[in-house]
């Protein structure tokens, strides 16, 4: 896990080849990768042992078209740590990296504190992110509560399917809530050709759910005024999602203003 992290910070490394990390309860951690070697591991490409993960099988041919310039920077990270004690690993990265001792199981190694944002409606996608750096992202704008408005919250990618995302919500010390009221159904979505398409879409699910949902945006309201919160859907631009449209609803309910996480 460390090494990987490392390989995540050299200069070069493209983004499409390592993993996003947050602080967690020994340092820098990805739930995204931990999920991987598990399944790696469950369809025998790998074989854990006790201080390594070893090829269980031999490569195929697709490995021939791996990046040359993105395998020497593994195979240099590998290097330079391979006879260096895990101890002294992890204490080279705590000290270059303190942000990610911030929810470290030793207190006292703890370098800095978690951030607490000032009352807003905070809104966020997670199109284009890894579970961890959504959560990372949260952290490090003192998010304390995710508000997930996805009407159906299944994802195929690891990690964003409502009960998942729970989990590893709790497991950052995020609380999560689901308001599934305030999503727009699936079939609205349908046939979505570019921005006419989205403002109809927009003006339908503010002339229609909006109206009907009133409860619902007290309660947003009211979960945002108690902690600061984040308001999540999937796309990653708040002007091609729904959320902005709530957004701006809640905030002249509450008199907050709208910040937009990315």
């Amino acid at each position: 896990m460390k090494l990987a992290f490392l390989l995540s910070r050299e200069p070069g490394v493209p983004k499409t080849g390592v993993y996003e990390f947050l602080p967690y309860r020994r340092g820098p951690f990805a739930f995204t990768l931990y999920y991987d070697i598990r399944a790696l591991e469950s369809d025998g490409w790998l074989a854990e042992a006790e201080n390594d993960v070893n090829l269980a099988q031999v490569p195929d041919m697709e490995t021939a078209f791996l990046d040359r310039p993105f395998l020497d920077l593994i195979d240099g990270i590998s290097r330079r740590n391979h006879s260096i004690p895990t101890s002294m690993v992890v204490d080279r990265v705590y000290a270059s990296y303190p942000w990610f001792t911030m929810n470290s199981e030793a207190v006292h190694r703890r370098a800095v504190s978690r951030p607490i944002a000032e009352s807003a409606v905070y809104t966020v996608g997670y199109e284009g992110l890894m579970v961890d750096g959504l959560l990372d992202l949260l952290l490090r704008k003192g998010i304390q509560r995710l508000v997930d408005i996805r009407c159906n919250p299944i994802a195929r990618r690891y990690g964003f399917h409502k009960s998942t995302i729970n989990r590893l919500c709790q497991d950052v010390g995020i609380e999560y809530v689901h308001v599934p009221s305030l999503g727009i159904p699936s079939a609205w979505r349908v046939d979505l050709d570019g921005g006419e398409s989205y403002q109809r879409l927009f003006a339908r699910y503010e002339n229609e759910i909006l109206p009907s949902q009133q409860a619902s945006v007290d309660t947003v309201g009211e979960l945002l005024r108690d902690k600061p919160s984040a308001l999540m859907c999937m796309e990653a631009d708040h002007v091609y999602c729904h959320r902005s449209r709530l957004a701006a609803l809640v905030s002249r309910r509450t008199e907050m203003p709208v910040i937009e996480l990315r």
